[in-house]
This record gives C-alpha cells, sequence and structure tokens, in this order.
C-alpha cells in the first residue's frame, strides 16, 4: 500500500538551503508536522532564522497571522539526524544540489529509513526522475515535485512522473501541493527541463541567436518583449538577472547527452560562449549582456523596439509548447497555467497562438528555421506535427 492524501500527517524535506527550507516553511503553515534536515548545522540555524523572517513578513502582509505563524514554528523541526527526520514521514521531498550522482545517494538512503508506504519526491529543476526512482527498490513511490524559487511565494509546483508511476501516486502529489495553497501542473512523461524550463529555454534561446548574427540587439528585443509583450524581463534582461549563462553553458554537456524522450540537440549559441569566457556571467558578476558597473538593473529605452517583429520570439515557444501536447507530456490547460506561473508569462504560448492564428505562427516559425539551415538549431525549430496541422485546419488550440 502506498500513503493516499488522507493518511498524509508528516512531511520530511531533505535539504535546508533556499528550496528546502521554503518548502518546508509552506508545509508546516499548511498544517503538516514538518521536518527539516540537512548535514551541515550552520545550515539549519540559518534556514531557521530565515523561515521566522519570512512567516514575519507574511504577517505584515496580511497573508498570515501571528497565530498561524506561532502554530507552524511549532510544527516545524529542523534537525542533522536523518534517520530521525524521515524515519515516520509520509511524504518525503528531497531538495539538496542539482547533482544526480548526490541525489541519488540520497533516494538510496530515503529507501532504506522511510516507512515502505512512504512516497518519495524529488525537487529537481530537470534532471531524470526515472533515475532517481530506479536507485530505490520502490520505483513506483517517486515522483518529481518541481517547485519554483521562492517556495514562499510562488504558486506552480510540476509534478513529474516516470513510466513507473501509476496514477494515483501523481494524484496523491497534487494533492498535496494543493492543500499547501499551490496550483500542480501534472508533466505526465520524465522530459529534460519538463514544461516550464523548456519555453523558458526558448524564450531565451532564440533571441541570442539573433544577437549572435547581428539581426537584432539586445535593447531592442528585451524593449519590444517587455513593453510591447509585458513580459517582466526581456529574455537579456532575465539572464543577467538569473545568472543563467554561467549556469547554461555548465549544463550543456549533461543537456545533450540527456536520453530521455524530447532530448535537446542544439548548440548554445555563440554570444553565450563569448559572455562565459568573459566571464560575464549577469548581475553576480558585474557585467552580462549589460553592464552594471554602475547601475543596478539595465536601462532598456521602452520605444527601442517599436520596430521588432515578437512573433520571432513567440513563434519557437508556441512550437515548443505544440510538441509538449503532441507527445501528450501535458495538457494545452497546463503547458500555458506553467508558462504564467512559473514563468510569468502575460499568457501562455497556446493562448498567443490562438490569438494570433497557426498559420500565422506557422509562417513565422518557417521564417526563423530557414535562418538555422548551417546550426543544430535547425531541428529544434522546424514545425512540429500538431502545429502544422492547426494551421491547415484552422484550428485552435482550445
Amino acid at each position: 500500500m502506498v500513503v493516499e492524501i488522507d493518511d498524509i500527517e508528516r512531511v520530511a524535506v531533505v535539504g535546508a538551503g533556499q528550496m528546502g527550507r521554503g518548502i518546508g516553511a509552506v508545509a508546516a503553515l499548511a498544517g503538516y508536522e514538518t521536518t527539516i534536515t540537512d548535514v551541515d548545522e550552520s545550515q539549519l540555524a540559518d534556514a531557521t532564522e530565515r523561515i521566522e523572517w519570512s512567516y514575519r513578513k507574511r504577517v505584515e502582509s496580511g497573508n498570515a497571522t501571528e497565530a498561524e505563524t506561532a502554530a507552524a514554528l511549532e510544527r516545524l523541526t529542523l534537525t542533522s539526524d536523518f534517520e530521525a527526520a524521515v524515519g515516520d514521514a509520509d511524504f518525503v521531498t528531497e531538495a539538496a544540489v542539482e547533482q544526480q550522482p548526490v541525489k541519488k545517494e540520497i533516494f538510496a538512503d530515503l529507501d532504506a529509513a522511510t516507512p515502505d508506504d512512504a512516497i518519495l519526491a524529488t525537487n529537481t529543476s530537470g534532471l531524470s526522475v526515472t533515475e532517481l526512482a530506479e536507485s530505490t527498490d520502490r520505483p513506483e513511490q517517486v515522483i518529481g515535485t518541481h517547485w519554483f524559487n521562492p517556495p514562499m511565494l510562488m504558486e506552480l509546483v510540476e509534478v513529474i512522473m516516470t513510466d513507473h508511476t501509476p496514477a494515483s501516486v501523481a494524484d496523491t502529489a497534487e494533492e498535496l501541493v494543493e492543500s499547501f495553497g499551490k496550483t500542480s501542473i501534472r508533466v505526465r512523461t520524465d522530459i529534460a527541463k519538463f514544461i516550464v524550463n523548456r519555453l523558458m529555454r526558448a524564450f531565451s534561446e532564440g533571441p541570442a541567436w539573433m544577437v549572435s548574427r547581428g539581426e537584432h540587439t539586445v535593447e531592442e528585443i528585451d524593449s519590444a518583449m517587455k513593453f510591447k509583450e509585458g513580459f517582466p524581463m526581456g529574455p537579456f534582461e532575465l539572464a543577467d538577472y538569473t545568472g543563467s549563462i554561467q549556469i547554461r553553458i555548465e549544463a550543456e554537456e549533461d543537456l545533450l547527452t540527456d536520453d530521455r524522450p524530447l532530448a535537446f540537440e542544439s548548440e548554445i549559441s555563440p554570444i553565450v560562449h563569448q559572455l562565459y569566457e568573459k566571464g560575464r556571467f549577469g548581475r553576480k558578476s558585474g557585467a552580462g549582456y549589460y553592464d552594471y558597473s554602475d547601475q543596478d538593473e539595465p536601462t532598456i529605452p521602452v520605444d527601442a523596439g517599436q520596430g521588432f517583429d515578437t512573433l520571432l520570439v513567440w513563434a519557437p515557444m508556441v512550437n515548443e509548447a505544440a510538441k509538449l501536447v503532441q507527445n501528450d507530456v501535458a495538457s494545452v490547460e497546463d503547458v500555458d497555467t506553467g508558462a504564467r506561473l512559473g514563468g510569468n508569462w502575460p499568457m501562455g504560448p497556446l493562448e498567443k497562438a490562438d490569438e494570433v492564428g497557426a498559420d500565422v505562427v506557422l509562417r513565422k516559425l518557417t521564417a526563423v528555421a530557414s535562418r538555422h539551415e548551417d546550426t543544430d538549431m535547425l531541428a529544434e525549430t522546424l514545425p512540429c506535427e500538431l502545429l502544422v496541422r492547426k494551421a491547415k485546419q484552422g484550428a485552435t488550440f482550445y
């Protein structure tokens, strides 16, 4: 037997870093007896202070009462004793460093230390959940729950299934997420980068190639996507903010050797390599696409992107979204919900397709693909069958 939602009383989180402590704080506030465990005592002490601070902020903003946060702190335990932390847990979330060997070792330990009916989840943002499941003797009870940062504020959680996962376990994970006050979307197939990060990759990579080829400027594209389309940040401003220049280069080998369905085949754009080699990783290093030596955030002229065709950016994102639906990775609704809640997009890519017409998107995507005839990006930008079919039929995704 595997626990069901009504059986879950105790939740454990492995890892007291930014994500782990946030997930634990959410669980305790939702009424669950919660334990956070970490081998680093200083990390645990820091986590305690930061959770108390986040609870105070919730009270100050009117999103919780002092009584509710005091009760949550009573339900919350932080300990370096791994076996004591997980020994009676009904649902465990691993939130350790994003390195597959480390996670596999933790899952083997969890398999030995947790009750036989417990569900084991990983907070990975894109690593193979299947590999983690197969490092245990209960692969059917292992699932992915990808939270977004910061967990206390971000509403979305991706629930990732593997070929071993029965629908009942995914249902329980989603019900638990929703009991936390969050919104879940289901990833039916364990693919690289899941839903939101795949869409965000399309948001950044296409524009980077345009700049690499000298077709458009960084300011032009950022201005258009931010001020014309309503994204919180343009792709380059966002890359600098998140430090993705460094992250993408250092994760490239793992991404290109990933053998899960819908594997990526493309090379990273030249400009990203150039910035990485110069140590321009973004805001944290003082420079990325923009220079931060005398500013905290980039100055992007509102009218710089007035002449830029934003469908050049939207079309590959729509295509990536359509691939997810075509391959039964996710529903139309879940793909768009992921983009809105996980990426803070003004609308989902498939909503955008319906707004402008699949035929218009297809023509623009064909134009984008033609520019990649000499790069590995060609395979990723070629229109997928579902988009072509929608365009020919004059059909919508909704």
